[in-house]
């Protein structure tokens, strides 16, 4: 029903998340990756890899900014994703609020080998198992695919005293591409996301982001939420920042528990990393032994060189 990745770190993968993301930020660029691993317990595990960059560029004095990521995913060594996306993005702030449209478009690629799964024909009646070695019969299967990708998203934020909410929204798959690895006209159901969230300042040591994440495909959906709490550092000789503890719940609407997710984090002035490891609680945990992914994620902003706009009254004329 769905074969999209997902992240659970989902608010430090910020260019697959929503297209509106790309260059919102405060720097002159920033680079973003992240690594998950999944499943490893029953088989092949379901690697993720993700790398982005994006940039704001300043025309005509207004946020306009760019940006590219680039997927690769194999599913238990069978299926193979490679994704390529583009994305742009206008940025306005107006006193407190700030307003986000962006768009993105690629070129997914997709393969599978045929010969590394078995088939109802292949088998073997007599020893009571599959058997590779006998001909899987599917002769209308092909062995890779590819498509145009199309994406659109929008975001709000508004600064308030201590704190800052805000709301994304997208529809991934826009144009609806042809997925298939049969000669049909099967096709790929758009997504939708919803995330949002807010930053709390505690106190001058402390805060925290509470954050959700709502997606869904046809009948697929994924539903994650929780919060990351922050600890600033002093001064000290790694010139680190701060460091956070967080913990998720991922279901999906139906409200069926997929697992618990515990992460941390480490600031620094101009990148931070984190770590995170889902504990599976769904049916599969019997195979799985509660154990579920385990996900990096690094994220780089280079510092903003461009100058603020700063208003000084003047009684003169």
């Amino acid at each position: 029903m769905a074969q999209d990745v997902h992240f659970s770190q989902y608010f430090n993968s910020p260019l697959t998340l929503c297209p509106s993301n790309t260059g919102n930020f405060d720097g002159d660029w920033r680079v973003s990756a992240n690594y998950r691993s999944q499943w490893s317990q029953i088989g092949k595990p379901f690697l993720t890899e993700a790398i982005g960059f994006d940039k704001p560029f300043f025309i005509a004095n207004e946020n306009i900014s760019g940006g590219v990521f680039l997927i690769d995913d194999k599913s238990a060594g069978t299926l193979k994703v490679l994704e390529i996306q583009l994305s742009a993005a206008y940025h306005k702030t107006i006193s407190i609020h700030s307003f986000h449209a962006g768009l993105q478009g690629g070129v997914v690629s997709k393969s599978i080998n045929p010969d590394a799964e078995t088939y109802p024909d292949q088998f073997n009646w007599t020893k009571g198992q599959f058997d590779p070695t006998l001909p899987n019969q599917e002769t209308r299967i092909h062995d890779n695919l590819s498509y145009f990708d199309l994406g659109v998203g929008a975001g709000y934020s508004v600064r308030l005293a201590k704190i800052t909410p805000f709301f994304n929204i997208a529809v991934l798959h826009l144009n609806s591409p042809k997925e298939s690895f049969y000669s049909d006209g099967t096709k790929l159901r758009s997504r939708k996301v919803f995330n949002g969230g807010l930053e709390y300042s505690i106190n001058k040591l402390w805060y925290i982001d509470p954050s959700f994440l709502v997606t869904a495909t046809d009948k697929a959906s994924d539903v994650l939420l929780g919060s990351n709490l922050y600890y600033k550092l002093a001064a000290n000789k790694a010139k680190a920042t701060s460091v956070s503890a967080g913990l998720f719940y991922r279901s999906n609407l139906d409200v069926h528990t997929d697992a618990f997710i515990a992460n941390g984090g480490l600031q620094f002035k101009n990148y931070r990393i984190g770590a995170s490891y889902d504990f599976n609680l769904s049916e599969l945990h019997t195979a799985t032994n509660y154990r579920g992914a385990f996900e990096l994620s690094f994220i780089y902003t280079a510092a903003n060189t461009r100058l603020h706009k700063i208003e000084i009254p003047c009684d003169r004329y």
